[in-house]
């Protein structure tokens, strides 16, 4: 049996312009998460995503890689319990 976690990240800094929300999608796709990211009104970003421990990992550390991480000031995490219902990933605007 496969474990599902979920993992939320809060990203602070200045990634406004450039598709980072897009492009987050496009990564949470490629690794099958499940799942959301969105803007919020303070300026950061926010990312819930749900797969294996392997996968929501690996979310994680693309979030630290170039070009975007440069862009970055502050990165927070934390693992929370799966939610039932998620069939895909989003990208709210």
């Amino acid at each position: 049996m496969t474990t599902t976690t979920r993992i939320r990240i809060l990203l602070e800094g200045h990634l406004q312009g450039l598709n980072f929300r897009s492009n987050t999608k496009q990564q949470a796709d490629l690794l099958h998460l499940v799942g959301f990211v969105r803007a919020l009104s303070d300026g950061r970003i926010e990312i819930e995503a749900q797969g294996t421990p392997e996968q929501v990992d690996q979310l994680l550390l693309w979030c630290q890689e170039k070009p975007h991480a440069e862009h970055i000031e502050n990165i927070y995490y934390r693992y929370d319990d799966p939610q039932n219902g998620l069939t895909r990933f989003i990208a709210h605007t």
